[in-house]
């Protein structure tokens, strides 16, 4: 899509999921190379210069927005709405994967704190990878609205998965790719014991797996069975991440996660609100992906053609395990399908109207 097109799109959500449009934007496309990946940054003063300068001052990205955060961080946008699935829309890195979506841009920049970049990606049905396990790290500290001491990272929703690599590796200086860094002798990945996990739509969590882990068999992965009940409260998903990772129990966590803040909002605050609160709040979908970030790991998610829904990858820190495990994350993405449908109105250019244009005689 020329940049003219997307600037016009951009203008189009002003006000909505679009805060403002770079000043400098037609001088700073003067100085990219072709192929430019265009991208947003979150509303927010936590996002480190020298992290937003890495991209904008690199000839593959050209800084085109900056994308709307919910109010005061909160986990919903109360004033958004999710393309795909017409509810409330997940944060608080809210505008950025809405102007993905809208073909504004190629990926966002955002924090995550508990879950504000993983949600929000599998929401809409996108990949996400954060980085507190290689380092990358936001400005400063703050509270969650359970009173959780959080210092939040880094994190990149993309179009695809292979951008959201690219452009972690970029921030990092690391070299991400499993080919080169291929891991080595078996790999144990904790999974959810049967009849552990329920999901909203009230399926056990290791069922929506086990497809996915018997096409994995050829590969050198042992899946182990761990019991994840509770998970939905972030204390216990916190809880059982330190867990597996301080006993040795498996190198990687994966989950099924979703469908995210369609059954239910996954928002602290209306919890407070007695019984109708809380029922408000259950069954958000929302699962270790609010637990990741605070435990200091990398994590991914991979969507599936489940609605606001998908994979989530946790891996302990280190780059070695992040290598791991965004091999594991390639070859998850390999057996989906997304709809064509999706893939057509979302993905590509080809459903992006032009708006009415009048002609002079």
């Amino acid at each position: 899509m020329e940049l003219e097109d997307r600037i016009e799109l951009a203008k189009g959500q002003l006000g909505r999921s679009v805060v403002g449009i770079n000043p400098y934007l037609q001088q700073d496309a003067k100085e990219k190379a072709d192929g430019v990946l265009c991208f947003g940054v979150k509303n927010t003063n936590k996002i480190p210069m020298h992290v937003f300068d890495k991209l904008r001052f690199s000839r593959n990205y050209l800084w085109l927005t900056i994308d709307k955060m919910s109010d005061k961080g909160r986990s919903i946008d109360t004033d958004l709405v999710n393309p795909l699935t017409y509810r409330l829309m997940t944060g608080s890195t809210s505008g950025g994967p809405i102007n993905i979506l809208k073909g504004i841009n190629d990926f966002a920049l955002g924090t995550d704190g508990g879950g504000s970049v993983l949600g929000p990606a599998m929401s809409c049905q996108l990949p996400s990878i954060i980085g507190a396990g290689l380092n990358l790290f936001a400005k400063g500290e703050g509270i969650s609205t359970d009173n959780i001491k959080i210092r939040a990272s880094i994190g990149i929703i993309a179009k695809n998965l292979s951008i959201a690599i690219k452009v972690m590796a970029e921030l990092t200086g690391f070299d991400l790719t499993f080919k080169a860094n291929g891991s080595k002798g078996e790999v144990k990945v904790a999974v959810p014991k049967r009849e552990t996990v329920a999901t909203p739509d009230r399926q056990d969590m290791f069922d929506k797996l086990a497809p996915y882990l018997e096409a994995l068999k050829t590969y050198n992965y042992q899946f182990i069975e761990v019991d994840f009940s509770e998970i939905d409260k972030r204390e216990v998903a916190i809880r059982k991440i330190y867990e597996v990772f301080d006993q040795n129990i498996a190198d990687f966590i994966l989950t099924y996660e979703g469908p995210v803040d369609v059954f239910g909002y996954g928002e602290t605050i209306p919890q407070k609100f007695g019984k109708t609160g809380a029922l408000l709040t259950k069954n958000s979908g929302k699962y270790l992906l609010r637990a990741a970030n605070i435990c200091k790991t990398t994590a991914i998610t991979i969507p599936t053609d489940d609605i606001a829904s998908g994979f989530l990858i946790v891996a302990k820190s280190g780059v070695e395990n992040a290598v791991k495990a965004i091999e594991l994350a390639v070859k998850l993405e390999s057996l989906i399908q997304l709809p064509e449908v999706w893939v057509r109105y979302f993905l590509t250019e080809e459903r992006h109207c032009k708006g009415f244009e009048i002609s002079s005689k």
